[in-house]
């Protein structure tokens, strides 16, 4: 059985410590079970990586992988995931990005590629077509980010589609991430992992196409997208406008900004740090392939002391994290802040995050200036908070300490535990699970710790025009994070861009993916339903195996011990251990968060439980 349409059917693999390479064909059946994307990345882990793997040993993997939409003429289908064992948290970690990396590398002719071993120099690794080769990294190897991309394009072309890891990968920071074609696989360390390997970047150049099962019905299906994508208020309207700071003010409004370490909800900087004021800095839109949303800026400083400073965003999560995380109303900080991440291939949630954390133990007294770095690391002190995000990102006195994350600093600052904002060793992101239940329950349950990118409750809390849920209550809230959560999985296995689902709802993609592959079990709603649960229930497997238990599926204490003290959710905890058992029986688990043999029968994962 071959495939029809939407996929190539190879998959490259790559031994970093050999040198080998080899091609092997991808299943049909895999395809149809696990899709490609998040569920290709998870069941190559989970039946070939060995529990209790160092995440930064050789032993590891990183599979980048596309799903069958990647590439396609679907609009918003530029996006691949990064899948590995996380130095941050020791649990599963996936992290998705667009750009144009992920196509090129279906163009070249591969839905994935599998990454194994360690090299004992840095390397580069060259794919054009089916000529690939390791190179030796030489004098990239130092060079932050951007540099590296200038410099493999320059030797290249500019056709040429780069990935590649900074400074902070390079020395396998916990917070060091991806940069590819300058959109950012941030999260959870991943950075790491490819420095721990010896890999400084990956070029591709594709000459390929992908073919289409049903072109008649695919181009109908594609105009119908694209005009859903253009009309609809969010995609053709706030996000093409304002990015992802379009939430900006709703968050403030309804008290989910978090303020100088999750302390409190009312920013005094709103009047500068909003979505309005950002978009005078932006100098032009910017898209990833294929996308009609142009989600992504430009913004660039004209004046002051980060004058030149230039950054793609700032996004809203790196708005957040350098603006009320860290009590700073210095817009071109924030630029500035987020250029440096990018540079130095660091998660921005997360060094905002740690700087904040940072800030509030020496508020307490509980840093000694040496601990500091010499820095005033107070809240508001712009000029502080950049200078530790150089120390983070070049390992400076204790800055290579910070990059390991908030978990782990955390356990050598005596008296922070308490407030080290995390779940499962992931720093979390800019919404105050206090004014949110569902948010809550998404931040707990979340398979790779702290993240808004697994199940987003929100827009059906405070954002839906009509049969808004209640926010403060726990009813219908389980259902709705489980069927997120495999929804979000479903459009993570697919190559399509979260943002585009907005819009398109399952009953359009369904003809879209049988269109495009020509698979029966891809042209049907339910099944492709089942595609997220089971992949969800294969990740909770591998995670299990890794020494996850229900005590992790919880959050900081500061939420459930400290009453907001300002805004709209003023006196409000959040206790989510009773609606995590509820989740449990939702998701057809034990009380221990284990999946039941019935539910893995029915997923067709029985031989895996």
């Amino acid at each position: 059985m071959s495939f029809k349409g939407g996929y190539i059917g190879k998959v490259l693999e790559i031994d970093m410590g050999s040198g080998r390479v080899q091609t092997w064909d991808l299943p049909v059946e895999m395809a149809e079970m696990y899709l490609g994307g998040k569920g290709l990345g998870a069941r190559l882990l989970y039946d070939r990586l060995p529990a209790g793997v160092d995440p930064l040993s050789s032993e590891n993997m990183l599979v980048f992988a596309t799903g069958p939409m990647t590439g396609s003429r679907v609009p918003s289908s530029g996006r691949f995931e990064v899948c590995t064992k996380s130095p941050a948290t020791g649990f599963w970690l996936d992290s998705n990005a667009g750009g144009s990396w992920g196509p090129e590398l279906k163009y070249a002719g591969y839905d994935a590629l599998v990454v194994t071993g360690a090299a004992d120099k840095p390397q580069v690794l060259l794919i054009e077509d089916d000529h690939v080769e390791l190179l030796e990294a030489g004098e990239l190897w130092g060079l932050d980010t951007l540099a590296t991309h200038k410099r493999l394009k320059e030797q290249y072309s500019p056709e040429h589609k780069v990935t590649c890891i900074g400074p902070a990968g390079e020395r396998k920071a916990n917070t060091a991430g991806i940069l590819t074609e300058y959109r950012s696989l941030g999260r959870g360390g991943c950075g790491a992992v490819m420095g721990s390997k010896g890999l400084k970047a990956i070029v591709v150049r594709g000459t390929g196409s992908i073919e289409v099962d049903d072109p008649k019905l695919y181009d109908l299906k594609i105009r119908e997208a694209i005009n859903e994508l253009n009309n609809n208020p969010d995609t053709g309207g706030g996000r093409r406008e304002f990015g992802t700071n379009m939430v900006l003010s709703a968050m403030d409004i309804t008290g989910l900004h978090p303020v100088h370490n999750f302390q409190k909800t009312e920013f005094e900087g709103t009047d500068t740090v909003n979505e309005f004021n950002i978009a005078r800095y932006w100098k032009r839109h910017r898209a990833c392939f294929g996308c009609p949303i142009r989600c992504s800026k430009i913004a660039e400083v004209d004046e002051g002391p980060y004058k030149g400073s230039y950054t793609e965003g700032p996004e809203y999560e790196a708005t957040w994290a350098f603006g009320a995380q860290c009590g700073n109303s210095v817009v071109e900080a924030i630029i500035e802040a987020e250029r440096l991440c990018d540079e130095y291939g660091l998660d921005s949630i997360s060094t905002g995050n740690t700087i904040g954390f940072l800030m509030e133990c020496n508020q307490r007294g509980l840093l000694s200036q040496e601990e500091m770095g010499g820095l005033k690391l107070e809240f508001g002190n712009h000029e502080a908070m950049i200078q530790a995000v150089h120390m983070m990102g070049k390992g400076e006195g204790p800055g290579q300490l910070w990059t390991q994350g908030t978990k782990a600093l955390s356990r050598q600052i005596k008296g922070s535990e308490d407030f080290a904002i995390n779940v499962k060793g992931l720093e979390l992101p800019a919404y105050d699970p206090r004014g949110s239940t569902g948010m809550a329950l998404a931040y707990a349950t979340s398979d790779r710790g702290g993240c808004h990118l697994r199940s987003w409750p929100i827009g059906d809390e405070l954002l839906a025009a009509e049969g808004r849920l209640d926010p403060r209550s726990w009813d219908q809230k389980p259902a709705l994070v489980k069927a997120q959560q495999d929804w979000f999985c479903l459009v993570n296995c697919s190559g399509l861009c979260l943002f585009a689902t907005f819009a398109l709802t399952l009953t359009q993609l369904t003809p879209l993916f049988k269109a495009l592959t020509g698979m029966d079990a891809l042209g049907d709603a339910n099944k492709l339903l089942a595609i997220g649960e089971r992949v969800n229930n294969l990740v909770r497997l591998f995670n299990l195996r890794e020494g996850l238990t229900k005590a992790d599926d919880d959050l900081p204490a500061r939420f459930k011990n400290e009453p907001v003290p300002d805004g709209p959710n003023r006196g409000r905890t959040v206790d989510v251990a009773p609606a995590v058992q509820d989740y449990y029986i939702t998701r057809g688990w034990d009380s221990a968060g284990v999946p039941t043999n019935a539910i893995l029968s029915e997923l067709g994962l029985k031989g895996d439980g």
